[in-house]
């Protein structure tokens, strides 16, 4: 094993060379911001005088024949002012009343809308830059990009955690739509000095499954690809913030059986520096956050749940670990903070630091935890930090110190590099990552070293990754997460994805995703511990929307302990070799109501399985109501006995304006055979004062239902006010 990863690195670094060979480089545009001479007013009108004369930018078809003309016809005009930069942006389309908005809410899917979307690399470095997103409705999305950040459950690039302080404007035409933004640089991290900002701009047309852009037009790239941007100049001297922000807030609570309570507490920040913010937080509270949904999913090992308190959401990116490591190792697993066992552990106060100081991207955590009856009074502390080598090879180190539990003297000390390019063989995309770990604290025997490589070429024909990690037995990351400890673990994924030519038989179709994907794992003397293949014949999306797949899934696994699959059915430990088949197809998500049915059949260890998880999703009155509803079916059948799980739930979003939302999940299963209910009333009255009104009913604070402890809680009501100054 260890002479592959020699290999591997040899061969991967090799391939440095072959992308520094002579190639037809893609052309960077670049363009001047004009001065602003006068107000500018957000109406959506761009044929006040102050537009005219602004510069102005062309966006060209990116996907899915990039360069060639369109009828959606797309074109910005940028200008600035001392504290601000503003886009007027005219998009042209032939039948506006197929124009698609599926929400108006903060931060909402705005994957199915038509949209615009807005990135600014301030440090042309990039490795880090803003995005911003208005759908044709007007709704707003903002966030953050990073190398080596991908939401686990959208895929999407952007962490939306980050909430900037801009405002936009749309209005629909005879011709389609235009956009005004305004864009309050003081909310961003900036250089007053520095005159160049790298710089894009792509427009989703969902209907056509249609993107242009302004930069990197090609079928390989995207909006969210810093290595493809462009530059925009005259941004220097922008103003920027006074560089202090007090948040204060309170809490007013009524619990039941318990009474009326009530809290207070503050988040303070200061820029230290343009580039660096330092936090301090008092009696942080997280009760605004969202509950996670429930998961069902029939595996013997543990699953990480995404983190959804903006407390710790804020730096996500920052914090992010190597490059497609995936969710079997987290170091830093911001779930381990505040949560144990399913139960909430009492923050005292803490300190956070994030920013960039020149080359550098520096993220620090270090909080004091109060005592619980799972847990006692200790202090956790995480710090990352990378350094841009290059505009394309980035290394880091994270380093964790302590554990939730109070207990034990847990470090974890990690290094990762990471080199990427998008001109590899001229305009591909390729990226080789390498990692290594180790704890130290920790009370099982054994290795406490980890060590990892990964290689990905992320192209539209081609789209393939190959990693291979060592877990050592005694790596315990005790404010991390870590599936499988003690194993090596292979992977390669390989996607053949083709467009049939236009006038060919199956030109209806336009694009297959043929792919495999197979994994090992090994225990640390080698010894098979699961061997998994995805096989996929079948994938494919249409020139309508419609997308289905049909995959083949044959497995060994071997169970060392015995494994509840289900309540009430026990596997014993022992050796396994099953197969099973599953299919699933989603209408075009682009229309008003769109469905998903999915459903698996086959073997499962020594057993039957089958399995079905139906959705259906509904937008109305133009975005302003949002309806998901998903169920999990699952059924068991073996020589043990049989059994079966099933969840429900129901998310309703009600928009009044793109910042008053009324949203409620409702969730009933049958592990726990209780309704659940998380409803929150947001009104974000600035970005930084937001009122939260919340009403929860028989919680679990861990969503999978067939790992670990359910703790439910009883009925809370509360109020929250958060009223910030800066």
């Amino acid at each position: 094993m260890r002479s592959t990863i020699t290999l591997l690195l040899y061969g991967g670094f090799a391939a440095l060379g072959a992308a520094s060979a002579p190639a037809a480089q893609a052309r960077v545009p670049a363009t001047a911001i004009g001065q602003a001479r006068g107000a500018v007013a957000l109406d959506g009108d761009l044929q006040a005088p102050v537009w005219r004369g602004a510069p102005t930018l062309t966006l060209l078809q990116q996907n899915p024949f990039p360069g060639r003309p369109t009828p959606f016809r797309t074109s910005v005009r940028l200008l600035r002012d001392d504290g601000h930069i503003y886009l007027g942006i005219r998009c042209d389309d032939p039948d506006p009343a197929k124009i698609a908005v599926h929400t108006l809410q903060r931060d909402g899917d705005q994957s199915n809308d038509d949209g615009i979307t807005v990135v600014l690399d301030t440090f042309a470095q990039k490795k880090l830059a803003y995005a911003f997103q208005v759908n044709a409705a007007g709704a707003m999305a903002d966030g953050v990009i990073s190398p080596g950040y991908l939401n686990a459950d959208t895929g999407s690039p952007v962490d939306y955690s980050w909430n900037g302080y801009w405002r936009a404007v749309t209005k629909r035409d005879r011709r389609g739509w235009t956009a005004e933004i305004e864009i309050d640089v003081r909310g961003l991290q900036f250089s007053s000095r520095q005159n160049r900002w790298g710089f894009n701009m792509s427009r989703y047309v969902p209907r056509a499954q249609l993107t242009l852009a302004w930069s990197g037009i090609s079928l390989d790239a995207q909006a969210t690809d810093l290595q493809r941007e462009g530059h925009v100049t005259n941004v220097a001297g922008l103003e920027q913030g006074s560089g202090f922000q007090f948040d204060p807030y309170g809490v007013v609570r009524h619990d039941d059986g318990q009474g009326v309570s009530s809290h207070a507490g503050f988040d303070l920040k200061y820029n230290v520096n343009p580039q660096l913010a330092g936090l301090f937080t008092f009696h942080p509270d997280f009760s605004d956050a969202p509950t996670n949904l429930l998961n069902v999913m029939v595996s013997p090992y543990a699953q990480s749940v995404p983190e959804t308190r903006p407390f710790f959401l804020d730096g996500t990116n920052v914090f992010t670990f190597s490059h497609n490591l995936g969710r079997y190792f987290i170091p830093f697993y911001s779930q381990t903070v505040g949560l144990r066992d399913g139960l909430a552990v009492p923050a005292n106060e803490g300190v956070k630091v994030l920013g960039h100081a020149g080359a550098w991207t520096l993220g620090m955590l270090d909080m004091q935890m109060g005592s619980s009856e799972v847990s006692q009074a200790t202090n956790l502390f995480a710090g990352r930090a990378t350094y841009n080598i290059s505009s394309r090879w980035r290394v880091g180190t994270l380093v964790t110190h302590g554990d939730p539990a109070g207990l034990t003297d847990n470090t974890l000390a990690s290094f990762d590099s990471t080199w990427s390019t998008s001109t590899f063989a001229g305009d591909k995309n390729l990226s080789i990552a390498a990692w290594g770990a180790r704890s130290s604290g920790q009370v099982t025997a054994g290795s406490p070293d980890g060590y990892g490589i990964d290689i990905a070429y992320p192209n539209d024909l081609w789209w393939m990754d190959f990693s291979y990690n060592d877990y050592g037995t005694a790596l315990d990351p005790a404010m991390g997460f870590l599936q499988r400890p003690g194993t090596r673990q292979a992977f390669a994924d390989i996607n053949w994805q083709p467009r049939p030519p236009a006038g060919s038989a199956l030109s209806w179709v336009r694009q297959f995703d043929i792919y495999g994907t197979y994994t090992l794992v090994t225990d640390a003397s080698g010894r098979v511990e699961s061997e998994d293949w995805k096989l996929i014949p079948l994938q494919g999306i249409t020139q309508s929307g419609w997308s289905g797949y049909l995959e083949v899934n044959p497995s060994y696994e071997v169970l060392t302990a015995p494994y509840e699959i289900v309540p009430g059915v026990t596997l014993p430990a022992g050796n396994y070799r099953f197969a099973n088949v599953l299919a699933g197809v989603t209408s075009p998500p682009s229309h008003a109501c769109w469905v998903t049915l999915e459903a698996e059949r086959g073997a499962l260890y020594d057993g039957h399985y089958e399995a079905s998880y139906p959705a259906l999703n509904l937008s109305a009155l133009h975005g302003r109501l949002n309806v998901a509803l998903q169920s999990a079916l699952v059924w068991f059948y073996g020589p043990q006995g049989r059994g079966s799980v099933r969840a429900q739930q129901l998310k309703m979003v009600y928009s009044f304006t793109p910042d008053l939302s009324l949203q409620s999940l409702v969730q009933y299963d049958t592990v726990t055979r209780a309704v659940a209910t998380n409803t929150i009333l947001g009104w974000i009255i600035r970005p930084n004062r937001i009122l939260h009104v919340v009403w929860d009913h028989g919680l679990t604070l861990n969503p999978n239902l067939l790992q670990g402890r359910q703790t439910l809680t009883g009925t809370t009501l509360l109020v929250k006010l958060d009223w910030g100054f800066y």
